[in-house]
């Protein structure tokens, strides 16, 4: 493998040293070298695409993270550039070209409050990123393809504030991130949306992630932890993450064709194509095909995903977006955990090679934008879905190891608490066949809402303000039901054992369903009072949940609640100051801000992950989380790169830990600490330097008071002091990245550090053979990567994940110590390992 990388590294090298880009064949006489920067914020414009004008044939190339751009081989004379960005008015500069010379240009583009409004939620025109109130993060186009990631995870794992659980294999589809110590599994205290429309099956009554738009789709991410994420919901306790897919930009025929291939079988092809509409009418077709084998055994999976988009620009004050999507994906997903025995062995075992995890979701979005004269603008969006997720899964049981190394099959169970080393193996991979063999988990969730807001820009106190006010609709039906069944290759089971004729029978599954209608009215005030801009506001959630059990009579109770969540933020530009060369000017933003977080008291997420007594009736009655998130920064921008620092702290009332079996809430907790982030362009100080980019976490998390039933005999154990789960202290990374400009060869690498974490409240250090108890290690990634611009419509990409292959534990799903069984229903299922070395070269070409 290491010969295979080499040869690879070597073949990139001898490219660029060897092979003249297309563009650059021509007569070259003179080039233009420029910047192109948002108008009014001076921040870079990354991925901008540069055209070159009355040429004979058309050629240009798009901007780097910095928003510069190099276009060659260019006659002297007049030249026409246009310049286009996704939410930009397109721009056209004339420069005149000089032989043997460079001629450098700025170009600043208006931002377009039409053809982009609803889709970002940080880059507004009022309110760019360095004047947001509260810390903001963004993962532009141009990282996104140089990191040239397989999933959305993976790129959120740089962000600082934001952890990552490595316990999805290569697809990454039910993605597991927490921001600030708060709830990594499945995602579910943040809120997740695509172009501003919520993506989680049920973001009310069952927030659990398990569907990511695939990551080939998407042109840019956000991050919002601060006040501001309250004109959003609902499950914004510690943050809001947008995927943005941009709309149709193209005027004439054309598309990308990007081909992926690498180790582990991974194989992927993703197709865009646009323009063949008019200029007020324009269609978009995207279509990908992506697979794997995994990096464990029995770990397969196939996705096919389509988009339908359609511009419509009706005036120039009015625009229709409406963008339709099918994801199929169809995995060999399992919850099947390692012992210590067999991750220190075989890291790759996984005996499951029936378990079976499909998803089939169609959505369909609907965004109107109108501008009615500059001082008042509307955005009406119209949102709906369907997402079906039928998992099955076989059992498990113990075996010891060596019987199972020297029999295989005719290996016999043992009890969980038997000494020595076990394996954990299928059911069926034993001689116990007296029980049942597979269990089903089948979710459905219908999800449709209605949003319209209103920007007003108005006078306050004789001082510039602008007011968002929004209203939205929401409904969502979740219809769970757990079945089990006899053959590990079935693909449906019984509710109950017995004759119904013939009363008693058992029941052993379950099928419920849950509903929630809501309402949502936010208002949120931005006060210009000379360089400070005061942002306050409320939102006001009124939501009725109900939840009906189709095997007990249809039995239904329901709750309705009202919950008003304020919030306060704050800019302070501290003006610019002139820092001399390299660094050039200053420019400076002290912000912060406190907001009230709030998670539903869902009785869906809380019986369906086993947080309450599943004799009860309901789990309304346990309190919803409460939090006030409070926060303190400073960014800056210099000639030389950027930063930004920011100081947090979360007061949580009320928690509810999942798979830990609470019958009341848990209590207080609190997490805090400092985020920083920074880039520094090394060439602002010699041309050989590489971009640093660099970000570090401290955070220390505590739970102020809490009580659980102790792992050992289950009585109550006060766990105040202790740390919150997946939660580490430190968390950092580096990178470095070199564009050789007239090579067309960019080089990059980073160090990826996640510091160690407990996997359960009461924080145990010891281990069990059976893998579920005890922390997590600390661990370190290396990625390296080499990109290559054969010409301007031609790329090739090289990466190289986790280079040194090396072998750590991603996480201890399910970790429940007083669950001593191995069942994969509800049981706690061991070490799952993070993901191994994966290389992978991909062929990009635009037409």
């Amino acid at each position: 493998m290491n010969v295979f990388i080499r040869l690879l590294l070597g073949f990139f090298f001898v490219i660029g040293l060897n092979c003249t880009p297309a563009d650059a064949q021509d007569t070259t006489t003179g080039r233009v070298e420029g910047r192109v920067l948002s108008a009014g914020t001076e921040v870079p414009v990354s991925d901008a695409t540069v055209e070159i004008l009355g040429d004979d044939r058309p050629r240009g190339t798009t901007t780097a993270a910095d928003g510069r751009f190099v276009v060659e081989a260019l006659p002297p004379g007049p030249t026409r550039l246009e310049i286009r960005h996704v939410g930009h008015v397109p721009a056209v500069r004339t420069v005149r070209v000089r032989d043997g010379e460079a001629t450098r240009v700025t170009v600043e583009l208006e931002r377009d409050v039409v053809e982009l409004s609803g889709l970002e939620i940080t880059s507004r025109s009022e309110a760019a990123q360095a004047s947001f109130p509260g810390a903001t993060f963004t993962v532009d186009a141009a990282e996104l393809e140089r990191s040239n990631p397989i999933g959305l995870q993976e790129t959120l794992l740089s962000v600082p504030g934001v952890f990552g659980r490595a316990d999805d294999g290569m697809g990454q589809t039910r993605m597991s991130i927490s921001i600030r110590g708060l709830q990594s599994r499945r995602t579910q205290r943040v809120l997740v949306m695509e172009d501003g429309v919520p993506i989680q099956p049920a973001p009310y009554i069952f927030s659990p992630l398990y569907y990511n738009p695939p990551v080939e789709r998407i042109e840019k991410t956000e991050i919002i932890k601060g006040s501001s994420s309250i004109r959003h919901g609902p499950q914004t306790m510690a943050g809001v993450i947008n995927f943005v897919t941009g709309r149709p930009q193209r005027r004439s025929p054309g598309g990308e064709l990007k081909i992926t291939g690498g180790s582990h079988r991974y194989a992927s092809a993703f197709a865009e194509v646009g323009g063949f509409g008019t200029d007020a009418l324009r269609p978009q077709v995207q279509l990908l095909m992506k697979r794997g084998g995994g990096f464990r055994d029995n770990n397969d999976f196939l996705q096919l995903n389509g988009t339908a988009k359609l511009q419509y620009d009706l005036s120039d004050d009015q625009s229709l977006y409406l963008k339709g999507n099918v994801d199929y994906e169809d995995m060999n997903a399992t919850y099947h955990g390692l012992t210590p025995h067999s991750f220190e062995t075989n890291p790759d075992f996984n005996p499951k090679d029936d378990d079976s995890y499909r998803i089939l979701r169609g959505a369909f979005d609907a965004i109107y934008n109108h501008n009615y004269g500059g001082s008042l603008r509307s955005t009406t969006k119209l949102y709906a879905n369907v997402f079906d997720r039928p998992w099955w899964r076989e059992e498990n049981v113990f075996v010891r190891a060596d019987d199972y190394e020297e029999n295989g099959a005719a290996a016999e169970p043992v009890p969980p608490t038997t000494p020595g080393d076990l394996v954990r193996v299928a059911v069926t991979d034993v001689t116990d066949r007296d029980r049942a063999v597979a269990f089903g988990n089948e979710r459905t969730f219908h999800v449709t809402g209605l949003e319209h807001t209103f920007d007003i820009d108005h006078g306050l106190f004789g001082r510039s303000a602008s007011l968002e006010t929004g209203l939205r609709l929401h409904y969502e039906r979740f219809e769970d039901a757990n079945k089990i069944g006899d053959d590990p290759e079935a693909r449906d089971g019984v509710f109950f054992r017995g004759d119904r004729s013939d009363p008693p029978v058992t029941i052993v599954g379950k099928s419920r369903i849950y509903e929630t209608q809501a309402l949502a009215l936010y208002g949120l005030e931005e006060l210009q009072l000379g360089p400070l801009r005061l942002s306050p506001g409320v939102r006001l959630e009124l939501f009725n949940q109900s939840s009906t059990d189709r095997l007990d009579g249809n039995r239904t109770v329901e709750e309705t609640n009202v919950v008003a969540l304020p919030g306060l933020g704050f800019n302070w530009d501290l003006g610019r100051y002139a820092l001399g060369a390299p660094l050039g000017d200053g420019q400076f933003n002290l912000f912060g801000g406190v907001h009230r977080g709030y998670t539903s008291p869902s009785s869906a997420t809380f019986l369906t992950l086993g947080v309450n007594d599943p004799n009860r009736e309901a789990a309304f009655d346990l309190q919803a989380e409460k939090s006030w998130n409070s926060e303190l920064g400073l960014r800056g921008r210099t000639g030389a790169g950027q930063f930004q620092f920011t100081g947090f702290y979360t007061y949580v009332e009320d928690l509810v830990g999942g798979k830990t079996r609470f019958t009341q809430n848990l209590g207080v907790v609190q997490s805090y600490g400092l985020e920083t982030n920074a880039t520094l362009e090394g060439d602002a100080f010699a041309s050989v330097l590489p971009t640093l980019d660099a970000s570090y976490t401290f955070m220390q998390t505590e739970v102020v008071e809490g009580i659980v039933p102790s792992a050992v005999d289950g009585t109550p154990t006060n766990i105040s002091g202790n740390e919150l789960i997946a939660a580490p202290p430190h968390t950092a990374t580096v990178g470095l990245t070199k564009t050789f400009s007239r090579l067309g060869l960019t080089l990059r690498s980073s160090l990826r550090y996640r510091g160690g974490f407990y996997t359960d409240l009461e924080n145990l250090d010891r281990t069990s053979n059976r893998g579920e108890v005890g922390p997590v290690p600390s661990h370190t990634v290396l990625d390296a990567g080499a990109t290559y611009r054969y010409s301007s419509d031609l790329r090739l990409n090289l990466t190289v994940k986790n280079a040194t292959d090396n072998v750590y534990i991603g996480s201890r799903l399910h970790s429940n110590p007083r669950d001593k069984g191995p069942s994969s229903n509800g049981g706690s299922t061991g070490i799952l390992p993070g993901p191994r070395r994966q290389i992978n070269l991909s062929v990009q070409y635009d037409f």
